[in-house]
């Protein structure tokens, strides 16, 4: 009894599914047509949003086979491409740690408060005030942080002359010297010559002692030497050189201290408290490279 019913409704559900199909494919045909008028109203280019490329992928790789047929805002290609990326993307995580409290200050905030507590004697309070009258935001709490992580004492201990103010004071009385290597072609190929230069921070007058390819102790005690005559001519002595803390200076200086000049070297990596002789270097450095330099006395 059943299976002759089941014959029955057979030939019936059949028909029925045939007309929806019939139905479905007309509405799709006329779905189809509608899409195209729109899209021929509009601009060549349609903007998506992420969301709508994901309902677009969504729908469309079931009939990725006909895609051509009915996809009329984005080529078949790009639908593909955005379905490719998206699967990546699930694959794709952002390790970058989350820090958490505040978001750091602008650099050129914490510049001026560093700049400021330098040149300056002020405290904590004091420089937070005067970074908000030029309108930057820094609580007293972030200047003390900031100073302590750069190694700026508080303000009891920072009384005093800055570097800067120092140097102005003195720029009479105040050498500095350092040195530059070049390279020199020689008959043994190239050799690195080191140039031992002194520079009068007043006058910004340079006077070279010499270059050598080894400068060794008893050469640099010769330029001690030589830089006691030329300085011992002028009406001033000198009462201060500046250098960094290369060894090959110590014999120079044990040659210099006994004639009262002293000696101050430069705190490690802080090329800018030899600032005269650094850009001296510099403006140097641009004329030797345009130079091919034959033996030491072309140099």
């Amino acid at each position: 009894m059943k299976s002759r019913i089941g014959r029955t409704a057979a030939p019936l559900i059949t028909k029925i599914q045939k007309l929806f199909s019939h139905d479905l494919a007309k509405e799709n045909d006329f779905l189809r047509q509608e899409n195209k008028i729109l899209r021929s109203q509009l601009d060549k280019r349609v903007p998506l949003t992420e969301t709508d490329r994901r309902t677009l992928v969504r729908y469309g790789m079931p009939i990725k086979d006909r895609l051509r047929e009915v996809i009329s805002i984005v080529c078949p290609d790009t639908l593909l491409a955005w379905n490719r990326r998206m699967k990546r993307r699930k694959w794709t995580f952002d390790h970058t740690p989350q820090r958490p409290g505040r978001p750091p200050k602008a650099k050129a905030t914490e510049a001026l408060a560093l700049r400021m507590a330098r040149e300056n004697a002020w405290g904590y309070v004091r420089v937070a005030g005067e970074l908000r009258k030029l309108g930057h935001k820094l609580s007293p709490s972030c200047v003390r942080d900031l100073m302590k992580k750069h190694g700026i004492p508080p303000s009891p201990h920072r009384k005093g002359l800055s570097w800067k103010q120092f140097i102005q004071a003195h720029l009479e009385v105040t050498w500095a010297a350092d040195f530059f290597t070049e390279e020199v072609w020689t008959c043994c190929g190239l050799v690195t010559y080191y140039t031992l230069f002194f520079i009068h921070l007043g006058t910004r007058r340079v006077q070279f002692a010499g270059c050598t390819a080894q400068p060794e102790a008893r050469w640099m005690q010769q330029q001690a030497r030589n830089f006691s005559l030329l300085t011992g001519e002028n009406a001033r002595q000198p009462s201060y050189l500046i250098h960094d803390r290369d060894t090959a200076f110590l014999p120079l200086d044990a040659l210099l201290r006994p004639t009262g000049i002293k000696v101050i070297q430069t705190p490690p990596q802080s090329p800018m408290c030899n600032a005269y002789a650094e850009r001296f270097v510099r403006e140097t450095r641009e004329t030797l490279d345009q130079l091919i330099l034959l033996g030491e006395g072309h140099l």
